[in-house]
């Protein structure tokens, strides 16, 4: 079972997401601490497989301190997906910073907030998935 563990500040959100993963049958830990250093631990102890989180302009889920999370977890679990969250209509500018993460290779997914919760799930699932070929 994959194992994904979220850190993501807006409760509203963050219940959505996690309801839908849970449906698509993987196993979800929401990370109470938005440290770096707390999301990272919690991946390597949970032995997650995908970290979400949400990027807005506080200081604690902002872009930079993200990226710097993600780097973080990805030391402890060099396998791990990172997938960010962002709201391209009231933050264009973060939104851009999002998608150019995903386009340098920083993270493996991005999803604007708007998008539908089982749609998030049936891509997250997607990501640990090896390609198969007929």
């Amino acid at each position: 079972m994959k194992r994904v563990v979220l850190a993501i500040r807006n409760t509203l959100v963050c219940e959505a997401v996690e309801n839908a993963l849970k449906l698509s049958g993987l196993s979800v830990q929401k990370c109470l601490s938005q440290q770096p250093s707390g999301v990272a631990g919690m991946c390597d102890t949970f032995f997650a497989d995908i970290l979400l989180m949400d990027v807005n302009r506080i200081t604690d889920s902002s872009f930079e301190t993200r990226i710097e999370t993600a780097k973080r977890a990805e030391k402890l679990r060099p396998s791990l997906k990172v997938g960010l969250l962002c709201d391209n209509v009231s933050d264009p500018e973060i939104a851009y910073k999002v998608k150019q993460a995903k386009e340098e290779g920083t993270i493996d997914v991005f999803f604007y907030e708007s998008v539908p919760t089982d749609y998030l799930a049936d891509i997250v699932d997607s990501l640990t998935n090896p390609p198969s070929f007929s």
